[in-house]
């Protein structure tokens, strides 16, 4: 059976630095680990949002299921106008719609009341760049513009409304020098 530990085991031996070098290796740790923080802010992961909240319908490579689940790869909805798709994200959309030139009659459901700002901006920026789309990136921003335009909704979009010149682009940003006002609370 071996002794116990003693302040002579080497283990236990101070290099040649000693023990005063500790406090400042600890504060130099913290430091740099603030400034890396703060450079570097966490990001949210709009492709695992993707996976893991839209896959199961719209697949992996964003073809959907023919008649059953819109394509978002090679769509003007995605890649269309960056206000339209919002609000299709936030409050969801059912009825009948064409896309790609398929009839789909299903239910997008609203995610407004499940995902942040952050997160929705997220997901839109990866769906509007992934696959063979080349959509611009989506803000947190917009995000919480059209959010706030469009809190008092209580239903899924329909496609005729979406596509109505009052529910494009995004309230309070520069876009109302193309696109009259967002009038969707009020309905």
């Amino acid at each position: 059976m071996r002794a116990p530990l003693s302040a002579d085991d080497s283990m236990f031996k101070y290099h040649s630095y000693g023990l005063s070098a500790i406090p400042a290796i600890w504060l130099i740790a913290l430091v740099v680990g603030f400034i890396v923080t703060e450079e570097l802010p966490m990001r949210t992961d709009g492709e695992a949002i993707y996976l893991s909240r839209c896959m199961s319908c719209h697949q992996i490579d964003g073809n959907g299921i023919a008649g059953v689940f819109p394509p978002l790869n090679g769509t003007e909805w995605v890649v269309g106008d960056k206000g339209r798709l919002i609000r299709l994200m936030l409050d969801g959309m059912m009825g009948e719609t064409e896309v790609n030139g398929v009839v789909y009659g299903g239910v997008m459901p609203p995610w407004k009341s499940f995902l942040t700002d952050e997160e929705v901006a997220a997901v839109l920026t990866y769906i509007r760049g992934a696959w063979d789309n080349d959509g611009s990136r989506v803000t947190p921003n917009e995000v919480a513009l059209v959010r706030k335009a469009t809190e008092g909704r209580k239903r899924p979009w329909s496609a005729e409304e979406l596509n109505d010149s009052t529910n494009l682009g995004i309230p309070g940003s520069f876009s109302f020098l193309a696109v009259p006002p967002d009038t969707s609370a009020n309905r």
